[in-house]
């Protein structure tokens, strides 16, 4: 991976502390690249092996620069956040409209620091289903209580550039601009959740942090020992018909 990025991946540390006139920002000594576990993340193979993986290890795996915190496509999104349009109710006390705080779900820290889950969560190679390779899941090692937050869904926080803005966007809810966090290129683990039609356990949230707003991941149920983690993640997520749903043990799983 190049140690080097332009300015259009701008982290949000950088931008938060006025550095608006960089021509490149030095990802490996970025707090965006920080809070990767010591022992690496467990990787499980198809014998049901288990290896630690380094972050080099786990970028080949997910093809895609590991990131810890939230970055920035263009640093002016961060000083056109006034401009943001929320969807109501919204006033001068509430800014954020119905969008909770960190403090309010109790998650300021984790967000600060860029946790993550590790210990309970490993990376494994689903295979072939129905004919197809799905890929690669999250799976629980160990039971995950309800109301947990796993960590931040991370990437780029990027303007949609068309309606399939690729396989790992999400939507931000912001009315005007369309704002979604782009996992392509940048994430964590949790890129690696896959989508269920009927038996989901976690779902993505919004919340605003320090003026910014951030999609954390949290368990709606009680997640069993050696549960894939699964996220519903709505109608328009099936709208290209490339996209085909296989069904994986009562749930539909994509492989796009």
């Amino acid at each position: 991976m190049a140690d080097k990025t332009p300015i259009g991946f701008l982290d949000s540390w950088t931008c938060r502390f006025g550095a608006d006139s960089l021509d490149f920002v030095e990802l490996g000594t970025s707090p965006v690249l920080a809070n990767f576990p010591e022992e690496g993340v467990v990787f499980c193979e198809k014998d049901g092996s288990r290896i630690c993986l380094d972050r080099s290890g786990i970028e080949d795996l997910m093809s895609c620069t590991w990131a810890s915190h939230l970055l920035l496509e263009d640093q002016r999104l961060l000083a056109e956040r006034e401009f943001w349009a929320f969807p109501p109710p919204v006033s001068p006390s509430t800014p954020f409209g119905n969008v909770p705080s960190s403090a309010d779900v109790g998650c300021t820290e984790l967000l600060r620091h860029g946790t993550f889950l590790f210990e309970s969560l490993c990376v494994q190679r689903i295979g072939l289903v129905e004919g197809v390779d799905v890929g690669l899941g999250l799976f629980a090692r160990r039971p995950i209580p309800r109301g947990t937050y796993l960590g931040e869904y991370v990437g780029v926080l990027t303007r949609r550039v068309c309606e399939d803005d690729g396989l790992y966007g999400f939507a931000l809810p912001v009315v005007d601009p369309d704002l979604v966090v782009n996992a392509s290129k940048f994430g964590n683990l949790c890129r690696l959740i896959n989508h269920s039609d009927d038996d989901w356990n976690a779902e993505l949230v919004s919340v605003h942090h320090e003026g910014l707003l951030h999609v954390l991941c949290r368990a709606i149920r009680d997640i069993m020992l050696d549960e894939q983690v699964l996220i519903h993640y709505g109608k328009r997520y099936w709208m290209p018909e490339s996209r085909r749903q296989v069904r994986l043990g009562g749930s539909v799983t994509d492989t796009s």
